[in-house]
């Protein structure tokens, strides 16, 4: 690795470390100086990354105890983002009619109208209908 990385680039690393490690929701990450000497970059450039991810929830600081990895899914970055990407009716409409497909899918998939979403066991679908239904909540307030 070269000593001068893009931002982009050291989030990625940093990323890999997370999935490499198996580092859980909760769980607290390496060290600055044991990132800085892992991805041979400046301790400022650890220091930049691990500020725009904890900007973005994926990451908290805990001052005193260190950084942890965050449970996004809870994170209110959502509605933020969905007031400036949902900013009209037609769009609230698409996303209500695309969380329908899902929830019919479902349905149809298991020959079960009682069953909803959160039964299935497509994790990357459940994980987009439940971004769905952020976004659509977000427009609403």
């Amino acid at each position: 690795m070269t000593e001068r990385k893009g931002l982009e680039n050291i989030v990625e690393e940093i990323h890999n470390l997370i999935e490499s490690e198996n580092i859980q929701v909760g769980d607290k990450l390496p060290s600055e100086r044991y990132l800085k000497e892992k991805l041979n970059v400046s301790r400022q450039s650890v220091r930049e990354a691990l500020r725009a991810l904890e900007l973005l929830g994926i990451i908290y600081v805990r001052r005193g105890e260190g950084t942890f990895l965050a449970d996004i899914d809870s994170h209110q970055l959502f509605q933020l983002i969905g007031k400036y990407l949902i900013r009209t009716e037609r769009q609230q409409k698409e996303i209500i009619e695309i969380k329908q497909m899902i929830e019919a899918y479902v349905k149809t998939k298991h020959h079960d109208d009682s069953l909803d979403v959160e039964s299935d066991d497509n994790q990357i679908m459940k994980k987009i209908y439940i971004l769905l239904d952020k976004y659509s909540q977000a427009f609403k307030s």
